[in-house]
């Protein structure tokens, strides 16, 4: 088989995998941050492998078959942070001092906190309202920290474990 096909069916299984996650997130209420967060790995893999422009294409393409299929909630935690946290997180890391890479980290964090907190409130009922933003804010952001910490190390499992089985 050809790189670019190979390339091709790769980059196609990853988007499907993504998109699966999105609509099962949008299914299930329970798993609904945690489906949009793993459905994120694919475009982690895309960039491991092929670099930022192939996994923006996953990553877009993964946004745009899930806000057809089944928009909602999930969709929208994954195009407004997870979805693109791992390019983001790869081009943070890229700094030298390690305060930078933690301010742009929680710069992006609270971008995004922002955008889906206005989204959510305008497009569905938000549950999340009656706690308020101040306390929603600093829970999410231990969170992210946890959530970028577990990322780190899926990617280095991938590196040391799998990666040399998809040369």
């Amino acid at each position: 088989m050809k790189s670019g096909t190979k390339r091709l069916a790769r980059l196609a299984i990853l988007t499907a995998l993504g998109t699966v996650l999105l609509v099962l997130g949008s299914v299930l209420p329970a798993g609904r941050l945690a489906l949009a967060a793993v459905s994120s790995l694919g475009v982690c893999v895309a960039l491991m492998m092929y670099g930022i422009k192939w996994s923006l294409v996953v990553f877009l393409l993964t946004t745009a078959l899930g806000a057809l299929l089944f928009p909602g909630a999930s969709v929208i935690m994954y195009a407004a942070f997870f979805g693109y946290y791992p390019i983001a997180k790869s081009l943070f890391e890229r700094l030298h001092k390690l305060w930078q890479v933690w301010a742009c980290k929680f710069a992006l964090y609270t971008f995004a906190f922002v955008i889906y907190w206005l989204l959510a409130r305008a497009l569905f009922t938000f549950q999340g309202g009656e706690l308020g933003w101040y306390i929603l804010y600093p829970l999410g952001a231990v969170v992210f920290w946890l959530y970028d910490q577990a990322y780190s190390s899926l990617i280095r499992f991938y590196i040391v474990k799998i990666a040399r089985y998809f040369e």
